[in-house]
């Protein structure tokens, strides 16, 4: 009988989303099909934590480690999962599904560690994390490949402090008002506000730098529609139907997202079938143009039969009701499905990556 695939589901992390981690990652574990995989839970708390075991759940919540044990991450080639502090053994896994929303866990820094110590894992690479984590460098690669984005500057906490003028200066006399100010490297509307006037901006620009250090000003779009787009896959990604979000507030803020539940899903979007699959194909070129592989979803604004590309997130809020499952759920990809269509392309890419030539024989008369 064929063993089951151990995937450890990790969740939780030091950012500011940890709290939503923890629902998406439930949802999974809730939902994983354990006829196939043999889920290990691995919570990581707000100082750092990696606590392993059933409880993970109940530890995160509570702060109190209750039926979860303290672990860190094995690099050892022989023993590829979870080392136990206290007892000293390890928990093996053969691949790594991260349900880390934000800086440490959706940014390139966890999937570096992964590739340190040889895991296979679920979703982007190290690079295409790290692109897409930062809204300021994910402009410069979409507008180097032609895909249209909001026109925007990008501020450092650095010019900030010392040339706060020149800094208003040139917002000023580039960009006119309405203005959005957002934290460059955070995610789920985190730090984000509206700005009319410079007073605003001044407050807007401290409150971003307050979360990441650097913050992107960008012209407000006149009448957005807010279209998303789930994209999934390695080599050859595919784009879901489009769905539409009706925000309950000005703007789909953290607080439209999260916390009063009446922002509309809708799905498809109601917009015309060449829009459509006009997005769909920007979404999967701007997949590809970071190195995109496993899934990601890519948020447009949409005015006056224009769109802009405006985020692409690597790790997507993933419960049942969250728009990345949802608009699989519309394509054709049931939730359950989609958690294994998500593993089985992370141990595919694994597969390739460890097919690569890692060492050299160096011949004779080369001068080494």
């Amino acid at each position: 009988m064929k063993s089951k695939t151990r995937v450890a589901i990790i969740f939780g992390g030091v950012s500011t989303e940890h709290d939503v981690s923890i629902v998406s990652a439930n949802s999974i574990a809730r939902s994983i099909d354990t006829n196939l995989f043999d889920p290990v839970y691995v919570g990581i708390d707000k100082d750092g934590r990696w606590l392993l075991g059933q409880g993970a759940f109940d530890s995160l919540r509570s702060g109190k480690i209750a039926n979860a044990e303290p672990v860190i991450l094995s690099t050892d080639p022989d023993k590829k999962g979870f080392y136990h502090l206290d007892s000293r053994k390890v928990t093996t896994a053969d691949v790594m599904f991260p349900v880390l929303h934000g800086p440490r866990g959706e940014d390139g820094t966890i999937q570096g560690l992964f590739e340190l110590a040889g895991l296979a894992y679920v979703g982007c690479d190290t690079m295409a994390s790290a692109i897409a984590m930062d809204k300021d460098m994910t402009k410069r690669v979409l507008a180097q490949h032609g895909i249209p984005v909001v026109k925007g500057t990008c501020v450092t906490r650095w010019m900030w402090d010392t040339d706060r003028d020149e800094v208003l200066k040139e917002i000023n006399e580039t960009l006119p008002f309405p203005l959005f100010v957002k934290p460059a490297t955070m995610g789920s509307s985190i730090g984000v506000s509206k700005a009319g006037s410079e007073e605003d901006i001044i407050k807007a620009l401290g409150y971003a730098l307050s979360f990441s250090a650097k913050a992107v000003v960008e012209l407000a779009v006149d009448k957005p529609m807010e279209v998303e787009i789930a994209v999934l896959g390695n080599n050859e990604p595919k784009a879901s139907i489009p769905g539409q979000v009706i925000p309950s507030g000005d703007f789909y803020d953290f607080n439209a997202k999260y916390v009063d539940n009446s922002s509309e899903l809708i799905i498809p979007a109601r917009i015309g079938k060449a829009l459509s699959e006009e997005m769909q194909f920007a979404a999967v070129d701007a997949f590809v143009a970071i190195g995109g592989t496993g899934m990601a979803r890519i948020d447009f604004l949409v005015s006056h039969d224009s769109f802009y590309l405006n985020e692409i997130n690597t790790i997507p809020g993933f419960t049942s009701i969250s728009m990345y499952p949802k608009l699989w759920e519309a394509t054709g990809i049931p939730y359950s499905n989609l958690i294994t269509k998500l593993i089985e392309l992370a141990l595919k890419r694994h597969a390739i990556s460890q097919s690569l030539t890692k060492t050299i024989r160096l011949e004779k008369g080369l001068g080494v």
